[in-house]
């Protein structure tokens, strides 16, 4: 029954983020929304220094068997194509407040680190929330990386890397830095977290990201 529903609302929202997208390009640019901190978003004391110094930033904390997560995808891919700011750069960081939120960090940036991103992202959301292939041991992580065509050797050496385990660690650090409590989370220039709950609504939540983008510079 949940994965019928899954289906049934991923429809919906793939539907709805078609009109989203046709609304989206005005959506770049400041809406002249109101915002109310503590109401629409949290400032972040303190602030978290940006991936680029001096370029704005959206930062989507996830995690890939977050069903709202993989609800929230189709409006998320409209607005990168057409309704983000062409200057923001949008870093994707996995969740990681339990260990089996940071071993899918880890299918993440070993999926990374192969090239497989980000090709597979929407793979590894329905591999899990449709097919309800948990991805929670090595056996499956691995059979899903091999069934796909990367080979057991390739994939035992990325798994068990330092450049994935220093991710995970970084992604880590980050999650305690953000206060991350839960997902989906969006961290605009450093400064700001916001969600759907405090913006109200999945349309409005893209245009309170672009109102934070525009409101300042992040300080890097």
């Amino acid at each position: 029954m949940k994965t019928r529903s899954l289906v049934r609302r991923a429809a919906q929202a793939l539907m709805a983020s078609v009109v989203f997208a046709t609304a989206a390009v005005s959506a770049a640019t400041p809406t002249g929304l109101a915002l109310q901190e503590g109401v629409n978003y949290k400032r972040l004391e303190p602030a978290v220094p940006t991936n680029i110094p001096g370029k704005p930033e959206v930062v989507e904390v996830f995690w890939y068997a977050c069903g709202h997560c993989y609800l929230l995808e189709p409006r998320f891919e409209a607005w990168l194509r057409s309704g983000k700011p062409a200057n923001a750069n949008v870093v994707l960081q996995p969740a990681t407040w339990n260990d089996l939120l940071k071993t899918h960090a880890r299918v993440f940036y070993t999926a990374q680190l192969l090239g497989k991103l980000p090709a597979w992202h929407g793979d590894l959301f329905r591999e899990i929330n449709l097919k309800g292939n948990r991805l929670d041991t090595p056996a499956s992580i691995e059979s899903f990386f091999v069934s796909r065509g990367v080979s057991k050797a390739d994939f035992e050496k990325a798994f068990a890397s330092f450049t994935v385990e220093n991710n995970v660690r970084r992604a880590d650090d980050l999650n305690r830095r953000y206060r991350i409590t839960g997902t989906p989370t969006f961290i605009v220039n450093g400064h700001y977290v916001t969600d759907e709950g405090m913006a109200g609504s999945e349309e409005k939540l893209f245009q309170v990201i672009n109102e934070l983008l525009a409101k300042d510079a992040p300080k890097g």
